[in-house]
């Protein structure tokens, strides 16, 4: 227990440290950017196949996209259900809000270090999420808002997946791992050098994009926005670890993705439906604080 609160505040120590850098000039928020651009083309790719090489496929992978699928359709349409009488815009941020996980900056670098056997699992789920964050989602919201949108539009989103490298070395990594082919270790090993980083690099990355300074109404919206969707994730949880008839290490894989902060994509649909980007930035900054004290907790109590 003593290991997984010092590899926790480590990581809360280095998104500290990053923030502290952009406050004092030494660094701009915008740098992040060329962070995300290592993490997203080098380092998140190389920890991808590391944790995936030599996995067996068998059907709790298969299982595990269907549920990345299923728990974002249940909470985006669970989220429907609030703030239904509020403005399209705001009802759409509801909805963006319940579902969408942020599995590869937070997530991925978060278990890294304490279960890497779990990332199989966990990735298996964000193959599921990043379908519905690209293209189920939007089209869910647009039919609940009664908006029309030309069926091309949802297949280009859903044809973005695979700009994404983390996408691509998913899906390349399942299709070795269904063809029982093994990357071997001699190359691994100068794969496994570049992963080495991506914990680090994805905090840091999240300490620059931190934003913190929000007016007082933003911030009452903001609360309820949070309030319903970690009382959804607590409750999804605490299913899926007992009820699901599933292998312990998967259940408590299930445990942290739910726990999960909230999507980027899911934040900038919502910016593009309408919502202020400070407003949609911001929530999505606090979530991430919220979901490491609570990714926390579980591993306490669970591993």
């Amino acid at each position: 227990m003593a290991m997984i609160l010092i590899q926790s505040l480590s990581f809360l120590l280095v998104v500290l440290v990053a923030y502290l850098f952009k406050k004092t000039g030494i660094l701009r928020s915008t740098d992040g950017t060329i962070l995300q651009k290592i993490i997203l083309n080098i380092t998140l790719p190389a920890t991808i196949i590391v944790g995936f090489n030599a996995v067996k496929v068998d059907v709790i992978l298969f299982i595990m996209i269907g549920l990345g699928l299923l728990t974002n359709l249940v909470l985006v349409l669970i989220g429907s259900l609030f703030w239904r009488k509020k403005d399209p815009v705001d009802h759409a941020m509801m909805m963006f809000s319940q579902g969408g996980f942020n599995i590869g900056n937070f997530t991925i670098p978060f278990v890294q270090g304490f279960f890497p056997a779990a990332i199989p699992f966990i990735g298996s789920f964000d193959m599921g999420n990043a379908l519905m964050l690209f293209g189920g989602s939007p089209m869910v919201v647009d039919k609940i808002l009664g908006q029309e949108r030309e069926e091309s539009s949802y297949i280009k989103r859903a044809l973005r997946l695979f700009h994404s490298p983390s996408f691509t070395t998913y899906t390349f990594m399942f299709l070795l791992a269904l063809l029982g082919i093994t990357i071997p270790k001699t190359i691994t090993s100068v794969v496994e050098l570049f992963s080495s980083g991506n914990a680090f690099l994805s905090m840091f990355m999240v300490g620059l994009y931190l934003e913190i300074d929000m007016d007082t109404s933003s911030l009452r919206k903001i609360s309820k926005l949070l309030s319903v969707r970690y009382t959804l994730a607590i409750a999804v949880a605490v299913l899926f670890y007992f009820v699901l008839p599933l292998p312990e290490i998967v259940r408590f894989s299930l445990v942290l993705v739910t726990l999960a902060p909230v999507g980027t994509v899911s934040t900038i649909n919502m910016i593009v439906y309408g919502n202020k980007r400070s407003t949609s930035s911001f929530l999505s900054s606090i979530s991430i604080i919220f979901s490491l004290i609570l990714m926390t907790i579980a591993l306490t109590l669970l591993a």
